[in-house]
């Protein structure tokens, strides 16, 4: 815990616990704050905000209701059994930022938590669900669907159809003279390492992540760049001049909208539908899934899946099992081993995220912390969460609705929490 606890006190300790709508010492429900009830409802969501609280206690649960998606088939097979072995972990404890000790459930309620599962040798040893939502209610997965769309990428290019070292716009012609991705390489669009002017802060109304929300249609149709699509968007963006491709990790939402156009273009198919193809409908999924698109049809890849949370536990048991899942192999199992042992940690050096792992890397959209049990983990704003720990093969995927987008205190408590869960199995 060490480490994570410096992280958080270096990096977030302007992030504070949001107190708002809070009764009986827990986060009220979308339901008892009246959010969307009735008919017709007297309290509606803010399309301008409604992936803040309280809004997001409805909307996160809700995303067909009021964005575009597209389905993502599951086929016609049987959905592939999660056995259950339940343990009650709710009062296991953890140390908190401070050091003090806090239990499961107290994490839980803190963090404004939907849904909650633990699998361990694939089997469900703990779930809960908060807020209304059940087993089969889908959830925004905001950027962890990076994650899911990093694991697509494998596959196509495992197939030799997408070269990691080729030019994005040997795919994407589109590109040519786009001033951030013009030069840009495949590899270095999956890493992360693109040098753009590119500001992810949620807080600035002038930040290009501002725009570029706008652009996926996740603000309405009268929103700057929404008519015109985030692919669009996406040839606008600037290049950094003060360092090469190539050369630091640098986070930025638009490097996955690029991939997803990468996918696209390699695959032939529409997104959603290259999910449905390539993973989907062999993972053995309770529910087809869901993306958000903008209105030309382009995906959100960097944000927008809509899962349920055991469908995404699947997902993250078959990437722990090297790609093999369901009695099949569905990711290579090289792309996974790619994932996690193949990542420039020279790039990540100069990042915050080496003061808390400073082996690690960011590899294809995912994030490798390189501890002791080679831990690697999916993250997204508003507290989502996919932990694999690949030494007590445990997988921990959490559901949240936190109020402010980027309550990093609360999703660094996240990660302390799945962290020593998953240790806790260690023998």
């Amino acid at each position: 815990m060490k480490t994570l606890c410096y992280f958080c006190a270096l990096a977030f300790a302007s992030a504070a616990f949001a107190q708002d709508n809070i009764v009986e010492g827990r986060p009220m429900t979308a339901a008892e704050m009246g959010i969307m009830q009735g008919n017709p409802p007297i309290r509606t969501i803010d399309i301008s905000a409604w992936d803040k609280g309280p809004d997001n206690r409805w909307a996160f649960q809700h995303i067909s209701e009021f964005l575009h998606v597209a389905n993502i088939s599951r086929g016609s097979g049987p959905a592939a059994p999660l056995n259950l072995a339940p343990q009650d972990l709710s009062r296991l404890q953890f140390d908190d930022l401070g050091g003090q000790p806090m239990t499961v459930t107290d994490m839980l309620v803190r963090t404004y938590t939907d849904g909650f599962i633990i699998l361990h040798n694939g089997d469900i040893v703990f779930e809960k669900y908060f807020n209304g939502m059940t087993p089969d209610t889908r959830h925004l997965l905001m950027s962890v669907s990076k994650s899911v769309t990093g694991t697509l990428a494998g596959i196509l290019v495992n197939d030799g159809r997408l070269n990691p070292t080729a030019k994005v716009t040997d795919y994407i012609p589109e590109m040519d003279g786009a001033p951030g991705f013009g030069d840009a390489t495949v590899r270095q669009v999956l890493d992360m390492t693109t040098s753009i002017v590119f500001s992810e802060d949620y807080a600035d109304p002038q930040a290009e992540v501002v725009a570029h929300e706008a652009s996926t249609a996740w603000r309405g149709e009268n929103a700057p760049m929404a008519e015109e699509g985030v692919y669009a968007f996406a040839t606008t963006i600037e290049k950094d001049a003060s360092r090469p491709h190539g050369q630091q990790f640098q986070y930025a939402s638009i490097n996955t909208d690029v991939l997803g156009w990468l996918i696209e273009r390699a695959s032939g198919q529409r997104f959603a539908d290259y999910m449905s193809t390539a993973i989907w409908s062999k993972l053995g999924a309770d529910h087809d899934g869901q993306i958000t698109v903008d209105y030309k049809g382009a995906a959100a890849a960097n944000g927008g899946f809509v899962l349920t949370l055991r469908d995404l536990a699947r997902f993250s048991q078959m990437v722990l099992n090297d790609g093999f899942f369901n009695d099949r192999q569905i990711i290579p199992s090289g792309w996974i081993d790619d994932i996690r042992f193949n990542g420039d940690n020279a790039a990540w050096q100069p990042t915050i995220y080496s003061k808390a792992w400073p082996d690690g890397f960011y590899r294809n959209q995912w994030y490798v912390t390189k501890d002791d049990h080679g831990s690697f983990f999916a993250v997204g704003v508003n507290g989502q969460h996919i932990w694999i720990n690949p030494t007590t093969r445990t997988v921990i995927v959490k559901f949240s609705s936190l109020p402010v987008s980027a309550d990093k205190e609360n999703i660094a408590l996240g990660w302390a929490a799945m962290d020593a869960i998953s240790r806790s199995f260690e023998e």
